[in-house]
């Protein structure tokens, strides 16, 4: 009878484990077929559960009655059967998109695997002699278990059975779906989508339930048991790190779903290896804490001993509110810290690392100054630059911008302006005349055709428009010419062009100034200046017209919309500046010492009439605002730690209640009040330790996604495509020491009040 009933719990045993690794795998390749298989096997292995405990005969001689709790999970496994294959007769369109994309569904099968599993487990822990009747240890967490579950899995398949009848519903009103699953989810009628929401969110919260409860079963394992399937799990967490160490990428190489899955099964892999070894070291550097003193000793005994349940419930919560806060302001500070260092290099990619300029104009004589400059110490590159306010106008809108000169052969080396072309070259603003002919894959229509006023639109005699004539034009006759006249043709050399358009001046464009006006590449705009020529009622404005030579893209919205360059003596003409330059723009090869630089460069140069900045002093009320920004968040935040602080004074308190014996015995050993007072603020710190230790680690987790997984963001919106992150270690450092401070002064009020326990009244009520 007892091999038999070992035999049954074997192939249960079995099939569970089967069950969770199909589903597992089935998440893998995304196969929805295997789903359904898996929770075949979960129903078959818990059916032969209970029938091996129902014949295997416990302790004492008398037979575990488990009842019918595994079966109740069984029967939610053949529920979970039955839903889906109701919804895939109901719903062909599911069955392809199972078979194609099993990944949402795999981890209902997982799930139903896990759960056997753990119910499993908690049943074999209660089988050491005892019925399982009402009054037995963990019986009401079992029956708790078994209920929870059958409603989170009635919950999960609900949707799919709504979708399967709102897509029948859809059928039979003539529009049937075939393709994809968004149609079918459109094809809801506002009351079935109000129906579809509520279960899900109901499903959501029954399945956090479902999953404390299964946590709560944990605990009704022997300590045995529960040793052997840590050493287990920390063999496979270790295997599975180091293989996944050398195996599987860090980064994904795309933002596509399957190029995710390896990335992310590192990281997961990662993360539970690192948790382990937390956990790992912890007993050990509780250890090393008692063998450093009585007071870190009877701190450490204090915080290692057994507690009443809502001590240790409220243990617990202050270690997680202080790890959560902790997470919370390390994840804004790195995000915040991103944004400016993001901000940075685009301020230093559209503009130089030190300028040279003179205050309220510009000045002459400048050669000898921009070799002086590009001879200084630590000097890479500089060009000079004219600049002046100017407005553009198209034929569809006008704008404001800021009209900048610069030299096309030496700006490439300063500046980013060449990398951040997206359309044109920086060379049209030397040899305008190649405008004229610009590629068709450059433009913004696929031929380039340019009628000017008063031209026929059937075309000015160019190769292209011959040939489109060709093809358009109707035939009233059939053509009988061989076919190797027009293979003739088309190897023919292009035919001299007669194109009497003007050679304009090239301009480059932001891209949001470029969109304002509703110009593309070649197209022509009107720049005008307020201040040209001399007449009787005074400076009369000046017009000239430009030709878009190209449009950049810089990362940031004011350089897109107000910046436009043109080339340094086109410039100096328009703006009538002669020959004088409003600065020198220069590169430096460390942009932090560019303050240090800015001074070689005023030495280098020796004109008092000019002055010399750098990028942080050009910069200063802006990053300004952004420490104060970076500052107040701090703050803000910071209240949460705060928050988590009062946690910590409450779970103290309460245990100042509850070891006023231990505290009394103390006493009477001849423990002085102040060392009562710093054994109780050890105990806050090493709480605040614990919580700010957990906290920076998640923190960093979190980063570390951003950073390398990325969080895509809408750039019409943020004007960036992704969160940026840039992670400071000393800001980690602040943190975890905030946290440290706020648990340590927690603790004073708790460490005070236990000081003023009198040995007498505490020894005589306990």
């Amino acid at each position: 009878m007892r091999a038999r009933a070992r035999l049954h719990l074997f192939l249960g045993v079995a099939a569970l484990l089967l069950a969770g690794g199909l589903a597992a795998f089935s998440f893998v390749v995304s196969e929805g077929g295997r789903v359904m298989v898996s929770w075949l096997f979960v129903a078959v292995g818990m059916l032969e559960v209970v029938h091996g405990l129902s014949l295997l005969p416990a302790r004492g001689g008398t037979v575990t009655r488990v009842g019918p709790l595994p079966a109740f999970h069984a029967l939610a496994a053949l529920l979970q059967i039955g839903a889906v294959a109701a919804t895939l007769v109901l719903w062909a369109p599911l069955v392809a998109w199972l078979a194609t994309g099993g990944a949402p569904a795999a981890p209902l099968g997982g799930y139903a695997a896990f759960t056997g599993l753990a119910l499993f487990a908690s049943v074999a822990a209660l089988r050491r002699g005892v019925r399982l009747q009402p009054g037995a240890h963990g019986r009401g967490r079992i029956i708790a278990s078994a209920g929870i579950h059958l409603v989170t899995l009635v919950l999960v398949h609900a949707p799919l059975l709504l979708l399967a009848l709102g897509a029948m519903e859809s059928v039979t009103d003539g529009f049937a779906f075939t393709y994809q699953l968004d149609e079918s989810l459109l094809s809801l009628s506002d009351r079935l989508n109000e129906v579809f929401q509520a279960t899900a969110v109901i499903a959501g919260v029954a399945l956090a339930i479902d999953l404390i409860a299964l946590t709560s079963l944990w605990f009704l394992l022997p300590l045995r048991g529960r040793f052997v399937f840590w050493i287990v799990f920390d063999i496979l967490a270790t295997l599975a790190f180091f293989w996944s160490l050398f195996a599987l990428p860090m980064q994904p190489a795309t933002d596509a779903l399957e190029d995710l899955i390896d990335p992310g099964t590192r990281l997961g892999f990662t993360a539970v290896f690192a948790t382990r070894v937390f956990v790992r070291l912890l007993p050990v550097f509780m250890m090393g804490i008692e063998t450093a003193g009585f007071r870190p000793l009877v701190a450490a005994r204090h915080l290692r001993a057994k507690k009443s349940g809502f001590l240790a419930a409220i243990g617990g919560l202050s270690i997680g509110a202080v790890a959560v806060s902790t997470c919370m302001l390390v994840g804004v500070l790195s995000v915040m810290g991103g944004f400016r260092q993001d901000l940075k290099q685009k301020i230093l990619g559209n503009h130089a690392h030190v300028v040279v300029d003179r205050e309220g104009g510009t000045f002459e004589g400048w050669d000898p100054t921009l070799s002086a400059v590009r001879g200084a110490e630590g000097v890479v590159a500089a060009t000079p630059y004219v600049e002046g306010d100017v407005m553009i106008t198209s034929a569809t809108n006008m704008s404001t911008a800021v009209l900048r000169g610069v030299d096309p052969a030496s700006i490439g080396a300063v500046t980013d302006l060449e990398q951040n072309l997206t359309r044109g070259e920086l060379d049209y603003l030397v040899h305008p005349e190649r405008l004229l002919d610009i590629p068709a894959e450059q433009r913004r229509t696929i031929l380039p055709l340019e009628v000017r006023p008063g031209e026929d639109a059937d075309g000015d005699g160019s190769l292209v428009r011959e040939i489109e004539r060709e093809l358009q034009a109707p035939a009233n006759e059939p053509d009988d010419a061989p076919a190797n006249e027009l293979d003739d043709f088309l190897r023919a050399p292009p035919a001299p062009v007669d194109d009497d358009r003007e050679v304009l001046p090239g301009i480059i464009l932001g891209k949001e100034l470029a969109r304002t006006l509703r110009v593309f590449l070649g197209d022509e705009v009107d720049v005008v200046s307020p201040l040209g020529e001399l007449g009787p009622a005074g400076p009369m404005p000046k017009s000239r017209r430009f030709r878009v030579a190209g449009v950049f893209y810089s990362g940031m919205y004011e350089y897109d919309m107000k910046l436009v360059y043109v080339q340094l003596e086109r410039a100096q003409a328009f703006l009538s500046t002669g020959g004088a330059i409003s600065g020198i723009e220069v590169k430096v090869g460390d942009v932090d010492r560019a303050p240090e630089i800015a001074g070689h460069v005023r030495e280098a140069i020796g004109r008092d009439s000019l002055r010399v900045r750098d990028w942080q002093e050009l910069n200063q009320g802006l990053f300004g605002a952004l420490e104060l920004e970076k500052l107040a968040m701090f703050i803000t935040l910071g209240i949460a730690i705060l928050i988590a602080g009062f946690c910590v004074f409450g779970t103290l308190t309460l245990m100042v209640q509850e070891k006023s014996r231990e505290v009394g015995i103390l006493f009477a050993m001849g423990t002085t009040r102040r060392a009562v007072v710093q054994i109780f603020m050890l105990e806050g710190l090493l709480i605040g330790l614990y919580g700010a230790a957990i906290g920076l680690g998640l923190g960093y987790l979190v980063t570390f996604v951003f950073e390398h997984f990325g969080f895509r963001l809408n750039p019409e919106v943020y004007y960036i495509d992704r969160l940026p992150v840039h992670v400071d270690p000393t800001e980690f450092v602040l943190v975890g020491a905030v946290a440290l401070g706020i648990c340590v002064v927690a603790t004073i009020f708790p460490a005070v009040l236990a000081s003023r326990t009198r040995p007498v009244d505490a020894l005589r009520w306990q």
